[in-house]
């Protein structure tokens, strides 16, 4: 894992640079605490159908307020043809996307009973979602238009390319759309207040 180490450093640098100045207010509340996950590294093999694999860095950061509302933010930054120095700490790669994604709700917290250092907090499923994806689009469930609507659309993939067929005529998506395919159930997570940490969490519906 030591040949990954500047690698993951350059990337949750960045993350954590765009995190901060992000998730900072949404309401009218103040912060009582950030909390930032481990980053998580993941694989995804292309072959056969596509002669490359993918390698997927995400991190995530919850943000509290004094009003319960939270601010739950997921940057991801995925690269292709990945390698990695034998003899040095440097890396290179292909980058292929990069996206931050904010989701907003409310929430309940207790101090564990166990150990005063961690805290309960019951994040409600999300009722506005903030994405930015790739340099190519951000859309926003509370100030919605259909350039969003279509820029967020499922598409289909070419069998060829790997890349992605928009249908021009298709109606676009609505934010209620939107967030129903992005929201999260209620999720229960402990924050440690110590180490203003949480573990990496599977927030999938």
């Amino acid at each position: 894992m030591k040949k990954y180490k500047k690698l993951v450093t350059l990337f949750l640098t960045a993350a954590m640079a765009l995190s901060l100045a992000a998730c900072g207010g949404k309401a009218d509340g103040k912060i009582t605490g950030i909390y930032l996950s481990p980053a998580q590294l993941s694989y995804i093999n292309m072959r056969p159908e596509y002669n490359y694999y993918l390698t997927t860095f995400t991190q995530q950061e919850i943000t509290l307020m004094d009003d319960n509302t939270y601010c739950l933010e997921v940057s991801a930054a995925t690269f292709s043809a990945l390698e990695l120095s034998e003899s040095t700490s440097d890396a290179k790669g292909n980058e292929r996307e990069n996206s931050i994604t904010k989701f907003y709700g409310t929430y309940t917290s207790q101090v564990n009973d166990l150990d005063e250092d961690l805290l309960d907090v019951t994040l409600a499923a999300p009722t506005r979602v903030v994405r930015s994806f790739d340099q190519l689009y951000w859309a926003d469930t509370d100030n919605w238009n259909d350039a969003m609507g279509k820029a967020v659309m499922p598409t289909q993939t070419d069998p060829n390319t790997g890349a992605p067929i928009v249908d021009e005529n298709a109606q676009p998506w609505t934010a209620q759309q939107f967030l129903e395919s992005v929201a999260f159930p209620e999720t229960t997570v402990q924050v440690n207040v110590k180490t203003s940490s949480f573990d990496f969490t599977d927030f999938a519906a």
